[in-house]
């Protein structure tokens, strides 16, 4: 005895975020035109109802280095430095490069970006030992 059109279910596209994918062979779906009422796929043909989009839920994720600003980099130099002019020891790389000042061999560095993009990088130096800071242009 065959099924009747009653009983068989139609199964509905796969949903990934709000990309929707036909069921049969995997495709991205394209979405629907104002004037549509059916998305066919491209692949195997097979129709899905434009009424597949209506209500997505969509939900972004984004890190907070995503946006950068000028506020937050300004925050993260702050947080980063050690009381008393101190070297971030453990924070911040470690240079094996003599100090100028007391001769000691371990400077901590950072680089930054000053000038312009096609220029070089500038490197700050801070002596782990006496605390002495010096700079060079990359």
């Amino acid at each position: 005895m065959a099924p009747s059109k009653s009983t068989t279910s139609r199964v509905s596209a796969h949903r990934i975020g709000s990309l929707l994918f036909c069921p049969a062979c995997g495709t991205l779906l394209d979405l629907p035109r104002d004037d549509q009422d059916e998305i066919a796929c491209h692949q195997c043909g097979r129709k899905e109802p434009a009424s597949s989009y209506e209500n997505l839920p969509t939900k972004t994720y984004s890190s907070p280095n995503a946006f950068p600003s000028e506020l937050r980099s300004k925050r993260a130099l702050v947080q980063n430095k050690v009381n008393d002019g101190e070297a971030a020891k453990d924070r911040d790389p470690v240079a094996q490069e003599k100090c100028q000042k007391c001769g000691h061999i371990g400077l901590s560095y950072k680089e930054m970006q000053l000038r312009s993009a096609d220029e070089g990088s500038t490197i700050f130096y801070k002596c782990l030992n006496c605390g002495d800071q010096t700079s060079t242009n990359n």
